[in-house]
């Protein structure tokens, strides 16, 4: 018996969770995985297959005994809208896909445009919700990112903008806004199953200055204002100088954010998108700056994009949990 009506949707969010992770489960495995009791899980999936969260499939085979009864997750059960917002070369790339909660891609489209103001940015997703409604939209934004805030935007129009609060109010959404480095950290640890060690993950694009996503004790480090990672605030010269840096030597500005990461927060791994420069030129310099016994594991990546999106969709996942304060507030 439940004490509570909170006490209860935390333990269905608990099934859900399960399933969302391992999208199929019988009675059992969920029972021993969550501690739940058979007899609440027996009542949870029973009110899971009357919503249609979840669906039967076929039994496991028998062990001399009656045969378990699996479910499957129905991924058509709930659809999440993910954005994904880039300054390539002063152009703007705006990347939008929509998700059922077993991530099939339903719908996908590309954008670009030489400006980004808010009415562009609603009238994409009023194109999304045209071919598929859906209640819940994450944002992946070149920018500071806090609290549905944006600031220090590579994007000029977003500049200091409410854009959670625009986007929720024109659009009747939950909406996530998240750093594009953080979001693509997100999807790493997730694709990745990463429980404790240390991460940088570090994006220097060739025409913007360099991000960071740093992740120590199972978080995301945001630091008081979510300031924390922003790489061309570290004393390497000026914005302008570093700017100029990033042109004639990449590699250089590049050595220097890593060891200076490396020194601070002494990650025991380091992913690394990089197009102007390459993993060996790398390698053989950090040695100039940090012994080799300090250096993290290296990981160059040539593409970000899929990490990117795996992170707004857990963004959207995350948001659509039931959380036991809404119970009290």
């Amino acid at each position: 018996m439940y004490k509570s009506k909170g006490e209860k949707n935390l333990s269905i969010q608990c099934v859900k969770d399960y399933f969302i992770e391992n999208k199929t489960a019988t009675k059992t495995e969920i029972a021993n995985a969550t501690r739940l009791s058979l007899a609440t899980v027996t009542n949870i999936l029973k009110e899971l297959l009357e919503s249609t969260y979840i669906v039967r499939i076929e039994d496991e085979e028998s062990t001399g005994g009656r045969k378990a009864k699996r479910y499957q997750i129905c991924g058509q059960y709930m659809l999440f809208g993910l954005m994904s917002l880039q300054n390539i070369h002063q152009q703007i790339n705006v990347s939008v896909r929509i998700v059922d909660l077993d991530y099939v891609i339903v719908y996908e489209k590309k954008y670009q445009f030489d400006s980004l103001p808010i009415e562009k940015l609603l009238w994409i997703i009023e194109e999304m919700k045209k071919h598929f409604d859906f209640s819940y939209l994450s944002l992946s934004v070149p920018a500071i990112a806090d609290q549905g805030k944006v600031s220090k935007s590579d994007i000029e129009e977003l500049e200091n903008c409410q854009l959670k609060d625009k986007i929720e109010s024109a659009m009747n959404l939950q909406v996530t806004i998240e750093n594009d480095v953080n979001t693509a950290m997100l999807g790493y640890i997730y694709l990745h199953s990463i429980n404790k060690e240390s991460i940088a993950f570090i994006y220097q694009p060739d025409n913007h200055h360099s991000g960071c996503s740093l992740y120590v004790n199972r978080a995301i480090v945001y630091g008081a204002t979510h300031f924390a990672g922003e790489l061309g605030y570290l004393p390497n010269g000026t914005l302008k100088e570093q700017e100029l840096l990033l042109k004639e030597n990449p590699l250089v500005l590049l050595v220097k954010q890593a060891a200076s990461v490396i020194s601070i927060i002494n990650p025991s791994h380091m992913v690394l998108y990089t197009p102007c420069v390459s993993e060996s030129d790398f390698k053989q310099r950090i040695n100039d700056y940090i012994p080799p016994i300090h250096q993290p594991n290296f990981e160059f990546i040539e593409n970000m994009d899929e990490f990117t999106f795996m992170g707004l969709n857990h963004l959207c996942i995350d948001k659509s949990r039931y959380k036991l304060k809404k119970e009290n507030e």
